[in-house]
C-alpha cells in the first residue's frame, strides 16, 4: 500500500512479485540441481547394485523437467500472491495492520475434492478402455485430477487434526487443551501447503511400499504350495520315489514324486510376438504328478482355490491321460476355457506336438518364483503359466522317465528342513550305493537339494524390501528437506505471536511450557502431513499397482492391495521426528525470551 501510495501502478506491483518468485525459483533451480547431483551419487554408492554399468547420472531431459517444474511451479505460486497485492489501494498504507479474518472451510471445496479422489480409481480399475488409453487417461486425467483434490481436501486435513489430535497431543505434552486448539487453522491454508510441501516426499515414500508389496504378493508363494521341493539328481526311478515317504517328519501320503519339462505351446496363444509380459510368454512349465493324491480327496497335497471347473471334474481327466489344470489368467491371457485344447511341443521331439484338454484353473499366486529357483524353467528363463497334468502322460510324452523331483509336506514339530535334506541324502546314497552330495555336487555327480517354500518366500521377500529401500531413499531425502519449510512456518508463527506468549508467560507459563507448545505445533503439522501422505499413498500406490496390470511388463497379474505397516509407520514416524526437530529451533528461540521483552514489542508487532 505504502508503494501505491508513492506511485507505483498495479502493472508494477505485480511484477515485483513476479520478479521476487523468479529470483527464488532461480536459487532453488541452482542449488537443486547442486544438492540432486551430490544426493544422487551418495545413493549410488550406497546402493552400487542398483546402478550397474555407468553408475547414475542427470541427464538433459532431467534437467528440463526440473526446470519445468521450478519455475512453473513458482509461477503458479506467485498468482495468488500477485492478485491480492494488485488489489491493495494506496489508502490502505493508512489503516492499521489486521490480519484479517479466519479462514474458514469451504464445505463446496471439500465436496469437489471428494469427488475429483475417485476419479484416478475409476480410471484404473472401472472404465473400459482400450491399455494404450488408459494409460494416456490415467496421465492426462487422473493424476490432475487427483492432484487438485489433495490440494483441496488439505484444509480439512488441517481442521480434522486440530479438532481431535490437538486435545490428544496436549494431554501426551501435559499442556492445557485449549493452549494448542486452533493453532494450526488459525492461518489454514498456510498450514495446509505446508503439509502439502511435505506430502511430496513422504506421500511418495509410502505410495512406493503400497505399490511395491502390492506387487510383491502377487509373485509370493501363496498357501497353495507344499512345505518343500526335494530334488534328486540323476532322478528317483518309479519304484524308488514311494520310499521318499518313509523319511522322518513327512505328513503321511503328501510325498508325491514329480517330472517337468518347459514346451513351447505350437500357437501363440498369449500373442507374446505382439507384446512379451510376465504372463505373455510362448513356453510353460508342465509338471506330472498324481492327480488323485495330489489334488482329490479331503487332505490333498495342493490346497487349491479353484476359479472354473472343480476336483471332482478335473481328477478323471486328468488319471485319463490328457487332461491338466491351468492358473486362472492363463485362461484369460490365452482366450480358452474349460473343454478347450492347447498344443505343447516337446523340445526333444517337435515334429510330433502332443495336446491336453483344460480341464479346470486353479488361482496360483507366486507360481513365478515358485518355479524360478527350483529349476523348472530348464529351456528358457520365461514361462506364461504353471501345468499340471498326469505323471505318466507327462512322462511318457516329454520323455521322463524318471522322477527328478519330489514335492511335499513335512510337520516341522518332527524335522526341519536341514534335517530332512540330511535324510533324504542318507535314503538316496541307499538307493544308488554311492556317496550323494547335498546341494552343490560337480556336473554329473549324484546330489540332493531340498527347497522349502518358506526359503523361497524368504529370498522374494528380501529383494523387493532392498529394491523398495533403494526407492524409498530419495523420498526420503525429499521429506528432510521439505521439513525446513516446518521451520519457517514456525518462525513465522512464534514472530507474529510475541506479545500473545508474552501475557502467557505473564499470567504464569514457563519457558518449558511455551516449548512444548511450539514443539506440538510443529507435531501437528507432522500429522496433518502424515494424514494427506497416507491417503495419497495408499490410493496412489493401488492405483499404479492396478495400472501396471495394463501397461507394464506386468501385464496380466491381477495385484491386490497389501499395506505393509512396518514400513509406513516407519516413514510416518520419521515425518514427525523431522518436524519436531524443525520445532526445536524457533522453540527455544522463544523460550529464551524473557515476558518483558515479548511484551514491550506490542500486539501487532512482528
Amino acid at each position: 500500500a505504502v508503494r501505491r501510495a508513492v506511485a507505483l501502478t498495479r502493472l508494477q506491483i505485480g511484477a515485483l512479485v513476479a520478479i521476487e518468485s523468479f529470483v527464488f525459483a532461480t536459487v532453488g533451480f541452482l542449488g537443486g540441481i547442486a544438492v540432486g547431483h551430490v544426493v544422487v551419487q551418495a545413493v549410488a554408492r550406497a546402493s552400487a547394485q542398483l546402478f550397474r554399468g555407468n553408475g547414475a547420472s542427470v541427464g538433459p531431459h532431467s534437467l528440463a523437467l526440473a526446470a519445468v517444474c521450478t519455475y512453473g511451479g513458482a509461477l503458479l505460486a506467485a498468482i495468488w500472491p500477485i492478485l491480492r497485492a494488485t488489489r491493495v489501494r494506496p489508502m490502505d498504507a493508512m489503516a492499521p495492520r489486521s490480519d484479517g479474518p479466519a479462514r474458514r472451510l469451504s464445505p463446496a471445496l471439500v465436496a469437489l475434492g471428494l469427488l475429483l479422489l475417485a476419479v484416478q480409481p475409476l480410471v484404473t480399475f472401472a472404465m473400459p478402455m482400450p491399455d494404450s488409453a488408459r494409460y494416456a487417461a490415467y496421465v492426462l486425467v487422473g493424476c490432475p485430477a487427483f492432484g487438485l483434490a489433495f490440494i483441496l481436501l488439505a484444509p480439512a486435513a488441517v481442521v480434522l487434526v486440530d479438532r481431535f489430535g490437538s486435545p490428544l497431543l496436549a494431554r501426551v505434552l501435559g499442556l492445557p487443551p485449549r493452549l494448542l486448539a486452533s493453532q494450526i487453522t488459525a492461518h489454514l491454508w498456510r498450514t495446509a501447503g505446508i503439509a502439502l510441501a511435505l506430502t511430496i516426499g513422504l506421500g511418495l515414500y509410502v505410495s512406493i511400499q503400497v505399490w511395491g508389496y502390492s506387487m510383491l504378493n502377487s509373485f509370493m508363494p501363496g498357501a497353495w504350495a507344499p512345505d518343500a521341493l526335494v530334488a534328486f539328481q540323476p532322478g528317483l526311478a518309479p519304484d524308488q520315489a514311494e520310499a521318499v515317504s518313509r523319511i522322518p517328519g513327512i505328513v503321511p501320503g503328501h510325498a508325491l514324486p514329480i517330472v517337468f519339462e518347459q514346451p513351447r505351446l505350437k500357437d501363440d496363444l498369449t500373442r507374446s510376438a505382439e507384446r512379451a509380459t510376465v504372463t505373455r510368454q510362448d513356453t510353460l512349465v508342465i509338471v506330472g504328478i498324481d492327480p488323485v493324491r495330489a489334488f482329490g480327496g479331503e487332505d490333498p497335497l495342493f490346497r487349491f482355490e479353484w476359479t472354473a471347473g472343480s476336483p471332482e471334474e478335473a481328477i478323471p481327466l486328468l488319471a485319463g491321460g490328457r487332461g491338466c489344470i491351468v492358473p486362472d489368467h492363463f485362461l484369460t491371457a490365452a482366450n480358452l476355457k474349460v473343454g478347450d485344447t492347447l498344443e505343447l511341443v516337446p523340445p526333444e521331439h517337435p515334429e510330433t506336438p502332443v495336446a491336453y484338454v483344460v480341464a479346470g484353473a486353479v488361482r496360483l499366486p507366486g507360481w513365478h518364483w515358485q518355479t524360478k529357483p527350483v529349476g523348472f524353467r530348464s529351456r528358457t528363463h520365461r514361462a506364461c503359466a504353471l501345468v499340471f497334468a498326469s505323471y505318466d502322460a507327462v512322462a511318457a510324452d516329454f520323455s521322463r522317465p524318471a522322477a527328478s523331483h519330489v514335492w511335499l509336506d513335512f510337520d516341522p514339530a518332527a524335522t526341519s528342513a536341514e534335517r530332512l535334506g540330511q535324510d533324504a541324502r542318507a535314503l538316496y546314497a541307499e538307493l544308488l550305493g554311492r556317496d550323494v552330495a547335498l546341494g552343490d555336487a560337480p556336473p554329473g555327480a549324484p546330489q540332493v537339494r531340498v527347497m522349502p517354500v518358506e526359503g523361497i518366500r524368504g529370498m522374494v521377500r528380501s529383494h523387493a524390501k532392498q529394491w523398495l529401500w533403494g526407492m524409498s531413499r530419495l523420498p526420503l531425502v525429499t521429506l528432510a528437506i521439505t521439513c525446513l519449510g516446518v521451520l519457517n512456518a514456525l518462525l513465522a508463527s512464534v514472530r507474529a505471536r510475541r506479545w500473545d506468549i508474552g501475557v502467557l508467560r505473564a499470567i504464569g507459563f514457563t519457558r518449558w511450557a511455551i516449548v512444548r507448545a511450539v514443539v506440538a505445533e510443529g507435531l501437528l503439522i507432522g500429522l496433518v502431513a502424515c494424514l494427506l501422505s497416507l491417503g495419497f499413498g495408499i490410493l496412489a500406490g493401488w492405483c499404479g499397482a492396478g495400472l501396471s496390470q495394463y501397461v507394464s511388463f506386468f501385464a496380466g497379474m491381477s495385484p491386490s492391495l497389501i499395506l505393509e505397516w512396518r514400513p509406513i509407520l516407519a516413514g510416518l514416524g520419521a515425518a514427525l521426528l523431522l518436524c519436531a526437530l524443525a520445532a526445536i529451533g524457533p522453540a527455544l528461540s522463544i523460550g529464551r525470551s524473557s515476558p518483558l521483552a515479548l511484551l514491550q514489542q506490542g500486539r501487532g508487532s512482528f
